[in-house]
């Protein structure tokens, strides 16, 4: 069974119905919400007797999802490449009560109610998303789908000062996203797929970054030939991680943030969004960039005793 595309798409699709229901069946939203969310306990409960705790990856889904040909520049791949492990998969569960939790606490929400709950229902699968996809193209797509919804939500439901908030939070939370695009464009250049031989396949499979010897020699960012612009990569994909996560000193959109936002959204906010970024430095970062982790360890550990 597909339970980790269950746990994704099943909020998307039901977000997607819901907006076709009209507005006025107002106490519908919230019983579909949280039925969605029942169902997702349940798969998680059933996910736990497949998972093994030193297994490694597992549960996992792959699909051919995006491949074109690029003439001189070689062939560009992207798959719908999802799965868990001892890292990924406590998270995922802990995205499931959460959101089980945040939709019980919404149930006293009065205002254009299609709208909030569906912007929900969005977020829970983009959350989910994120901490499965291990294909870079993939997880950024997440990652940007997790975003919007918050920034409505924060921007409409809100406290008094929601739209300086929704704004501050969006405006952050671009650039760190503007940093990881460049990265992921410049991985995508420099990683071939090792499962091609007779031609270069770029890919964005997170796994195949992770191992040295599928960097392209000469590539932008391959070891041998371009130190220096590796660690450039590192410190934008750091930055762009650490805006989420979010430390010194890039964590002042935060206090006006949880202060404005809905005490739901606070609470998916402070539980969950502030993961992702630790999860992706952990994911992402360190894995494929351990020279530039090596060589700004003491920096990292420097914001990490000032953020704390």
């Amino acid at each position: 069974m597909p339970y980790l595309s269950l746990l994704i798409f099943i909020p998307v699709i039901t977000a997607l119905v819901a907006l076709l229901i009209p507005a006025r069946y107002t106490r519908v939203f919230p019983w579909v919400t949280i039925g969605v969310n029942i169902i997702q306990v349940i798969l998680f409960v059933l996910m736990l007797f497949h998972f093994q705790a030193d297994g490694g990856l597992q549960l996992t889904e792959k699909h051919a999802w995006i491949s074109l040909s690029l003439n001189n520049w070689g062939q560009l791949q992207a798959e719908y490449l999802v799965a868990v492990d001892g890292l990924s998969f406590p998270l995922v569960g802990l995205s499931v009560v959460i959101m089980l939790i945040a939709t019980i606490s919404s149930w006293h929400v009065s205002k254009s109610r299609k709208g909030y709950f569906a912007l929900l229902l969005i977020l829970n699968g983009a959350i989910i998303g994120s901490f499965c996809a291990l294909d870079f193209l993939l997880f950024y797509v997440f990652f940007e789908f997790m975003l919007l919804p918050m920034f409505f939500l924060i921007g409409i439901w809100g406290g008094p000062k929601r739209e300086y908030a929704s704004i501050k939070f969006f405006l952050y939370t671009l650039l760190g996203s503007i940093f990881i695009l460049i990265v992921m464009i410049g991985l995508y250049l420099s990683v071939q797929s090792p499962e091609n031989s007779n031609e270069v396949v770029h890919t964005f499979n997170v796994l195949h970054m992770q191992n040295l010897e599928n960097f392209i020699p000469g590539s932008w960012l391959d070891a041998a030939s371009s130190g220096s612009w590796r660690l450039w990569a590192f410190a934008l994909l750091f930055i762009g991680f650490v805006i989420k996560l979010p430390a010194v000193p890039f964590h002042t959109w935060l206090p006006d943030a949880h202060v404005e936002a809905p005490t739901a959204i606070s609470v998916v906010l402070a539980a969950l969004l502030l993961k992702i970024g630790g999860y992706g430095i952990l994911r992402f970062v360190y894995p494929v960039f351990p020279d530039g982790a090596v060589y700004f360890s003491d920096w990292v550990a420097g914001i990490a005793v000032i953020s704390f």
